[in-house]
């Protein structure tokens, strides 16, 4: 009756299978980058309108902003940690440098942050008693 032949799925299904690998490595909107971003532009904003803010809250609003933005770069370093361990593994050398690069500029802007933080918390303490 039906005299069709049918070609074998699998020699599609294993060229495809590379390029489904690597559109999921190239996804660029991930959970974490989004929270990331988000924690990112929250917290520039809210430093924003820590200096614009000139009242008695100014030096709390500045400290806490400049905490979520050194948290925020401290996960964004571990992030680039993971990058240069991947790429490592891969082979893939000069990705793996510009990772661990980026991973110290972002790391030394995480201590700023957090170090400042920690100043403007202890004015803050010792202006209130």
């Amino acid at each position: 009756m039906d005299q069709r032949r049918r070609r074998p799925a699998a020699p599609l299904l294993r060229q495809a299978a590379p390029l489904l690998r690597q559109a999921d490595r190239r996804r660029l909107l991930t959970p974490f980058g989004l929270g990331i971003g988000v924690a990112l532009v929250g917290s520039l904003i809210f430093i924003a309108v820590g200096f614009v803010n000139r009242t008695t809250t100014q030096i709390p609003i500045l400290a806490a902003g400049l905490a979520v933005l050194g948290l925020t770069l401290g996960a964004l370093a571990v992030a680039c940690v993971v990058a240069v361990v991947r790429a490592g593994r891969e082979g893939r050398d000069a990705r793996a440098f510009w990772a661990a690069l980026a991973g110290g500029v972002v790391v030394l802007g995480a201590a700023g942050a957090l170090s400042a933080a920690i100043v403007l918390a202890l004015v803050w303490s010792s202006a209130r008693q």
